[in-house]
Formats: C-alpha cells, structure tokens, sequence
C-alpha cells in the first residue's frame, strides 16, 4: 500500500470514528448535551418563528389581570368564584369551560365550595387537577380524577405511558358531583418538561399506580366534541363525537408537543384574554364566550402558574393549555417519535459516512461541494420531515458530523499538502525547473512519490571533451568556476526544454525526459535540447577564450528506452534517478562522439520517435554486452546562412563516419531509412 493510500485510509478510518460517536448521541447511548441544547434551540426557534394568527375559538379568563390604575384583583373568594362561573355559563353560553388547576389549589385546604359544585354540576366542565406522586395530592376535595384505561389495558395497547407513581391505598370517596369531568394540569419531567426546564410539550395520558388518567387538554376537548369516545393508540389519541373527530399525534411519553407561536411578551397572545372583573361587574362581551372554549387561569405569578416554553420565559400555564387545545383542533400537532434518534442515526450514518470514505480524496474545492450538498441534504430532508410529516427529528448531530468532517479534512488536507509541498520541493527542486516545481507543488499529492516505476524516457549524457588536461593545468578555484558556468547554462537549456535533470558526474551532466512530468514529446525535446547545448556551448566557448580559458567542447549522447525511474537510493541517502539498458546506452553514446568526430550522437529509437528533425545515420557501433552492432544516427545541425554555404561545402560538414541515408523527416513518417550502409562497423565501447 502507498503512502497516499494509507494517509486516505487513516483520515477515512478516522473520519467514520466520528460519525460513529454522532450516532452514539442519536441514539442515546452516549448523549452529548452541546447537540441536544443545539436541538432544543432549533426546535424552539421554529416555534416562535411562526406568525401568532388570533384564535377566536378559545377564550381566556384572566382571574388575576391586572387593573388599569396597576393594582391587582385579590383571588375570588369561595362564593365569588362560584358566580363567576355561573355568569359565564348563563350568559356566555359557551361549549365547555376548563378550570386550571391552579385556581381551585387557591381554595382553602383544597375544598371546593358546594356553590361551585352545583353550579357545575350537568354542565360541560372540566376541573383541573395535579397528578403527582403523593396520594394526598392526587385529588382536589371534590374532584374526581377519572380512569379511563387501566395499567394492563395500557400495555397491551404499547402505549409508552408516563409513570407518576406508586399507587397507594384506596382514595375516600370524593365529597363533590363525581359527574364533573377532570383531567391532570400538570406536566412532568421528561415527559412534557425536557432537560433545561423548559416545558415543551404536555402529556395526554399518565400512569400512576395501575390506573390510567386523562389530561386537562384532551377532557377539554373531549366535552366540546359531544361526550366524545376516547381511542388511545401508540402513535395518537383519537377523541370522536358529535362535532366530529380530533386526532392527537403523540410523542416520546405520551406527551403532545405544544405548537406555540410566535414571541410572547406579556400583554401578547394569540388568545382574546377576558378579565374576570369585568364578567363581575358586567362590562364584558358575552357574545365572545358563545360556544367557544372558555378557559379560567392566571397571568400572574401568585399562583404560581408561569411556565418556560420556547416563546417566552414566563407564559401562563392557561395559555400552554390553550395552544395545545388550538392544535388539536387544527390537527397541527407535531410529533417527535420514540425512533426518532435511530432515523437521526441512519441519516448521520449515510451521509457522514460517505463523506468520511470520499472527502479524503478530493480537494479543498471538492470538500466544500460535497459538504455543502451534505448539508442542504440533510438540512432540507429535516425542514420536509417537519413542515410536511409533522416530525420533529433531530439534525443537530449530522450537521455536526458533516462540519466536523469538513473541517477535519480541509485541516488536515492542507497540513499534509503543506509536509507534502516541501516535499516535492525537496524531491525535484534539484532537478526541475523552477516554474515546473511550483506547478508541482500546486498539486502536491499527485506528485507523491511512494515508489518507482518503469517508463519510457529520453535520456540525455553532456561530457566536457579534454576536461583531464584542463584538470591538469588549471587552478582548481577557476576550474570550479569553469565547471559552475558549464552545469549552469546546459541546466537551464534542460529545464527550459522541460527535462529532468539528474545528476552531475564530474565534468558530466545527466538528464531525461518523460518524469516525472509526463512529456508525449520528449524524444523531440531532448533533441532540441541537445542542439540548444551544443549552441550554447559554442557561445560559452568563445567567451572563455577571450578570458584567456580554455575553450569548451562537449559531447551528447541521446538515447530513448524504457527504464525504472523514482526516488531510489539507501536509508543514508536517495536521489531521483533512472536506471536501466536504455540509460545505459546514452551514456555508451555520448563517450562514441569523440571517435566518430560527432557533436551529437541519437540511439535508432530516438530517431524513430522524432519528427521535427533530419538524421544522418552513422557506421553502427559494437557495444559492449551486445552482439550486433548498434544504429547510430547524428542530427543535421543548423548552421548560419552563408553566400558561401554550396553543397560541397555542406557536404564537407557532414561528420566522419557518415553513410549515405535520407533523414528521417515528415515526408518519410519517421521511418529510419536503411540507405548504403559502410561495410564493417563503427568503434566498439
């Protein structure tokens, strides 16, 4: 395995290591309380993001609104309780009133007043009581809080019931009309009050003991449909009657989430309030009670009755009741389903999870699309689940993953492009050209080298011809000089050409073509470089002679071949280089360009791979190694135009060792074309 493979693999590995901690949260094995605060919040700002629409069809009557001059109403006394009722009752006319729970708490010792029973009693009412824990606190004096299923009904039901408590010993029979309906006002922690106090939903049935209780919502609810029946599923509470059927979707606890609406200051609400003063003293309009839901409860804090919800950190435990009730009625109910964090763990798992294996492989740019469409994926299948399915699902923790994806990898990914950019430009900056590392660089992985690799190049020997007599008689700090001149300007004319260059052997230079740039052309590069050298040298040579130097004379050897090329070397040091018969030969041809009195000397497939050049081909050589003797061809070099330049002098030009052969050209396809060839053979080396 290369090393880019197992860098991708550990940041694949290491990016499912974290969307496996995200599905541990969604499924609640491992909660993290950051992403569950993040969900509450995401939720809550739904809810006060929608428009608070006035809702005629529930009327609140507040006991304790406040007065005009500030003061506030003292609660009702006994007997002034009972006639408020009954005034609205007789002249509102309304379908159903619903008593909260903390108004008949006011009462002392919690007895009801008998004129408050009787005027109840046959009419559509609903008192509210608290469920709790305690036997003591389980009934009002006078309310009797009604079963509608029993423990063992429940559970072959599945209903995934909320236990208060215990049962305890039989309640004494209740002093009050036990025809009065009631319901439980009180919400519980973990079902309807979730884990940073704030009540966001309300549960529709409880357990406590082996019985089975109804809440104050769905009493309400039941009354106003006509004594309607009660069906209790595992996914809902159905309630049909004579005005029809209400369906209650239900959620973790049996609770209902409360649709709240809009931001709610204190003298905000979507519900037309009614102050009890003013039923009293006969100011108010009757006409809003007729057939409507009339709800009596407190907006101020003595009684205790403000409650934390999402749109407001004092809301009236009435007005919770309220909005629940108005849901109902419009069946907007949403739900947050006991599975939904093993959806939320699938999601996570199939989006960060195909992430976590392909962001290693793409680019920063490619990171950013990938993650973005993760994102809108994600984000837009929660907003449809919530607006169209009515879910509430979790989406904290995939958005979290798909981020921290993200960032991992774009972090990652440029810290190890940054390690892999130096080392590229450690590998090749000795060899490349400059402007052909940087655009490396640009691209640091792909240009990765874990291993070597066979190719076909073009390899190029330059020798300095004499170099052991100019050894001899030159001071070896101007013959360092010497040297650094020569290796500058035939690098250059290399990597202008777009090769590779390999090595300095003494008074040699080695170079190639074809890696690790790949070059189609590199056989006619080399060439052109080769010729660009010779040129070069020409001019260097005349300037070391007017320095009083020896003048410069080189020698190239050109052959093409497959070879192994990469970074090779030991443990103490490596090197980028090529090795192989093909290089091999081109050093074997630069040492017979002095014996065949030839500037340039081309292997039989260099010449086959070029077509911008013409050839002539010389007397084959014996290599070494070898038993038949080798093709070898010298490129026609330009040379000035003179008025002097005949055919005879051209022909004079041509080198030593010359055999009579067309060069291979355009017109001849590139084919090497076989001519006269010099009886015997050229030198052996």
């Amino acid at each position: 395995m290369t090393a880019l493979r197992r860098s991708r693999l550990l940041r694949g590995l290491a990016g499912l290591a974290l969307v496996l901690l995200f599905m541990l949260h969604d499924l609640g094995l491992r909660p993290l309380p950051l992403l569950s605060s993040i969900d509450r919040q995401l939720y809550d700002g739904r809810q006060a993001a929608l428009d608070p629409a006035p809702d005629p069809r529930i009327v609140i009557v507040d006991v304790d609104a406040p007065r005009p001059d500030g003061r506030v109403d003292t609660a009702l006394s006994p007997a002034g309780f009972a006639g408020l009722v009954e005034r609205i009752f007789e002249r509102g006319r309304p379908a159903v009133v619903g008593i909260g729970a903390p108004l008949l708490d006011a009462y002392p010792e919690g007895r009801l007043d008998p004129a408050l029973v009787e005027v109840l009693d046959g009419r559509a009412a609903v008192l509210g009581y608290r469920l709790t824990a305690a036997r003591g606190e389980l009934r009002s004096e006078g309310i009797d809080p009604q079963v509608v299923l029993s423990r063992s009904e429940a559970a072959e039901r599945g209903l995934p019931l909320a236990e208060v408590g215990p049962a305890s010993a039989a309640p004494p029979a209740p002093t009050g009309a036990p025809a009065i309906a009631s319901g439980f006002f009180n919400a519980f922690d973990g079902a309807g009050i979730d884990a940073d106090g704030t009540l966001r939903a309300l549960p529709m049935l409880a357990l406590r003991g082996d019985d089975v209780y109804l809440s104050f919502g769905p009493s309400v609810l039941r009354l106003w449909l006509g004594d309607a029946t009660l069906s209790a599923r595992d996914d809902g509470l159905t309630l049909t009657g004579t005005r029809g059927s209400i369906r209650i979707a239900v959620s973790q606890g049996y609770t209902a989430m409360v649709p709240f609406a809009g931001r709610r200051g204190r003298d905000v609400s979507r519900f037309r309030y009614v102050a009890a003063r003013d039923i009293l003293e006969g100011r108010a309009d009757f006409a809003a009670f007729d057939d409507r839901i009339v709800l009596l409860g407190s907006s101020l804090p003595r009684l205790a009755d403000l409650r934390r919800t999402p749109v407001s950190e004092a809301y009236p435990g009435i007005e919770v009741h309220a909005a629940l009730i108005a849901g109902a009625l419009d069946e907007r109910i949403k739900r947050r389903p006991a599975e939904a964090g093993t959806v939320s763990a699938a999601t996570t798992l199939v989006a960060g999870g195909a992430l976590a294996l392909a962001l290693p492989a793409l680019g920063p740019i490619g990171t950013v699309l990938a993650c973005g469409v993760a994102l809108l994926t994600l984000i837009g299948g929660n907003v449809i689940a919530y607006s169209n399915f009515h879910l509430v699902l979790p989406l904290a923790a995939g958005v979290a993953a798909v981020a921290l994806l993200a960032v991992f990898n774009l972090v990652f990914g440029y810290l190890a492009e940054g390690r892999s950019r130096q080392a590229v430009l450690r590998l090749f900056g000795e060899y490349l050209s400059p402007a052909v590392v940087e655009q490396m660089a640009s691209d640091p992985v792909r240009w990765q080298i874990a291993e070597s690799r066979n190719a076909e190049l073009t390899i190029l020997f330059a020798d300095i011809r004499g170099f052991t007599r100019m050894a001899e008689s030159m001071d070896p700090a101007a013959l360092r000089d010497y040297l650094n001149t020569v290796f500058t300007g035939l690098s250059n004319i290399i990597h202008w050409h777009g090769g590779t260059v390999d090595k300095y052997i003494g008074d040699a230079v080695m170079a190639f073509w074809g890696a690790p740039v790949d070059d189609p052309e590199h056989a006619e590069h080399a060439v052109e470089a080769a010729i660009a050298m010779q040129q070069e040298a020409r001019r260097m040579s005349a300037n070391f002679v007017m320095r009083g130097l020896p003048p410069l004379t080189i020698g190239i050897g050109i052959n093409t071949g497959l070879a192994r090329v990469g970074d090779m070397g030991s443990e103490v040091r490596r090197t980028y280089t090529a090795l192989g018969d093909a290089v091999n030969l081109a050093s074997r041809l630069e040492s017979l360009t002095k014996r065949y009195d030839v500037p340039i000397m081309v292997g039989e497939a260099t010449v086959r791979a070029v077509r911008r050049h013409r050839f002539d081909e010389l007397v084959p050589a014996l290599i070494d190694g070898r038993t038949e003797p080798v093709r070898v061809y010298a490129p026609v070099m330009p040379a000035p135009a003179t008025a002097d330049d005949t055919d005879e002098t051209r022909e004079r030009a041509r080198p030593r060792g010359f055999v009579q052969a067309a060069g291979n050209n355009k017109d001849n396809g590139g084919s090497v074309p076989t001519g006269a060839l010099h009886e015997g053979t050229g030198p052996r080396v």
